[in-house]
């Protein structure tokens, strides 16, 4: 039995029974923020948790497969998956896999964005529009500066290519290297070389306890003051209070923000009235294609499941927990 939102079964209700007809008169959906009953929420054995359900309705579809007892698989629309609820669903016993890669085109086209954006002083174009102020300034070009990117999987790897379609000069750095990434990529030893190097440095990596706090006081002390750091992986990755006050007292020049320490960002946080620091709400990969290509990949997986197949992106229980449920 397949839980889903009413949303995502109009839309791709025809594709899934095109890989899985014994799925007909046996799906159950979210509608609107109407309450599922125990007894549907027990025939429930896999659950597609897609990106229409974000954020309006996560809670509610989220803690209906919470009270779904026999649930055996969850598909989530999000490529991170170190939130503490879906370590929850791995201890149950369900399977758990992602859409990974369907979001890596919006957020690294963001990525770009905040680079452009902070080398040209963009906040204070707009603070000026606000103002009705006429306020030419100098602004910097990227072409020929460093683009440091921690993190090689889809989103970093998207990144790189439009660092290099920019003309930057693009080193990556990762794990292990693989020998088939788009720039040269360096490992976890390289991270000190790679961090005096960087002009703009791009977190795009997963939350896990040897991530967190990966960029702290000494990191930073390693970059240039005239350096933009640039966030779309996890907040956690950072010491934050570290990073504030590297930006108020000119040890690092910009940053560009889709994800924090404690999210929604508190109002009192002083980046918000950074005037060197560009701020999203965690939706740097929110738009409907993204969407689309998270549904594709459930889809595909569908099908895999009926036959017996491996499944795309599933995730070990070694990589879930401890921090936000979107991305």
């Amino acid at each position: 039995m397949l839980f889903c939102t009413d949303t995502a079964w109009d839309r791709y209700g025809p594709e899934l029974l095109a890989v899985a007809p014994q799925l007909a008169d046996h799906v159950i959906t979210m509608n609107g923020d109407e309450l599922v009953s125990d007894a549907d929420l027990a025939r429930v054995t896999i659950a597609f948790f897609s990106g229409d359900a974000w954020p309006e309705r996560t809670a509610h579809f989220i803690s209906a497969c919470l009270h779904a007892p026999n649930l055996q698989w969850l598909h989530t629309f999000s490529a991170g998956v170190d939130s503490p609820v879906f370590a929850e669903f791995v201890r149950r016993g369900a399977r758990l896999t992602t859409s990974s890669g369907s979001s890596a085109r919006p957020i690294a086209q963001t990525v770009a964005l905040m680079i452009l954006g902070l080398s040209r002083d963009a906040p204070a174009w707009m603070r000026a529009q606000q103002q009705h102020l006429w306020a030419p300034h100098m602004g910097e070009e990227v072409e020929g500066a460093n683009l440091a990117i921690i993190g090689m999987g889809p989103i970093g790897e998207e990144t790189a290519r439009l660092g290099q379609a920019l003309g930057m000069n693009v080193l990556g750095c990762r794990r292990s290297v693989s020998g088939d990434e788009p720039c040269e990529t360096l490992t976890w030893d390289g991270l000190p070389r790679l961090l005096a190097w960087a002009d703009y440095l791009v977190l795009a990596l997963p939350l896990t306890n040897d991530t967190r706090d990966l960029i702290g006081a000494a990191e930073l002390a390693l970059m240039k003051p005239t350096a933009r750091l640039i966030n779309v992986g996890r907040g956690g990755l950072i010491d934050e209070p570290a990073l504030i006050d590297a930006l108020a007292n000119g040890r690092l020049a910009g940053a560009g923000l889709d994800v924090f320490a404690t999210e929604p960002l508190g109002a009192d946080s002083p980046l918000w009235d950074m005037p060197n620091v560009i701020i999203t709400p965690h939706n740097s990969g929110a738009t409907e294609l993204a969407n689309h290509r998270g549904a594709q990949i459930f889809i595909d997986n569908m099908g895999r499941f009926v036959r017996g197949e491996p499944l795309r992106n599933e995730v070990s229980s070694d990589h879930v927990g401890g921090g936000t449920i979107a991305g």
